[in-house]
């Protein structure tokens, strides 16, 4: 996992890959942390089969280096996520900073398909946060164990969606929270 938001620095790690793979006859895994500019490569990313995790999935310029991130509705057509995903990218969104804010990532990954305008399912956006992220980091077979979420009165990305229950197969138990 490389974390780098530039994309002459992204470009240049996609270089780098080709280079490596070419002179050791292998395939190199790489994912991308935050990668604010990576949408002006998406095609590039996605042809080099380089993951990419989302750290703010509503970007905003903190400092005049992230002049160069793609907003998404209404001030342009289309988000980074939507970029990607459109250019065969594996992305996963996940929490920058303080892991305080893993709580909201549920409705990050909501206003991801809202802003998508229905280019991204809710399937599609629970995986950016699941599936993708195990996808990414090589979690994918048995050695994952996945938990059962109920939700009552909308779906676990609505902001009405109230988690009513777990099902853990890591930890053994079944809670009930109503």
């Amino acid at each position: 996992m490389v974390n780098k938001e530039r994309s002459d620095i992204i470009a240049s790690l996609i270089s780098l890959k080709a280079e490596v793979e070419k002179a050791k006859n292998t395939k190199l895994k790489i994912v991308l942390a935050g990668a604010t500019e990576a949408h002006l490569l998406a095609k590039e990313i996605g042809k080099a089969g380089v993951g990419v995790v989302i750290e703010q999935s509503r970007p905003f310029p903190g400092s005049w280096e992230d002049i160069r991130l793609l907003p998404g509705p209404p001030l342009s057509q289309k988000t980074a996520i939507q970029t990607l995903l459109e250019n065969n990218v594996t992305v996963g969104v996940g929490v920058a900073g303080e892991g305080w804010m893993s709580r909201n990532l549920r409705w990050d990954i909501g206003w991801a398909a809202l802003d998508s305008e229905g280019a991204i399912s809710t399937a599609d956006a629970l995986s950016l946060a699941s599936t993708n992220i195990d996808t990414l980091f090589g979690l994918t077979g048995e050695e994952v164990d996945s938990d059962l979420v109920a939700v009552k009165g909308g779906n676990l990305v609505q902001f009405e969606g109230k988690v009513v229950g777990v099902v853990s197969q890591r930890r053994g138990v079944v809670e009930v929270f109503e």
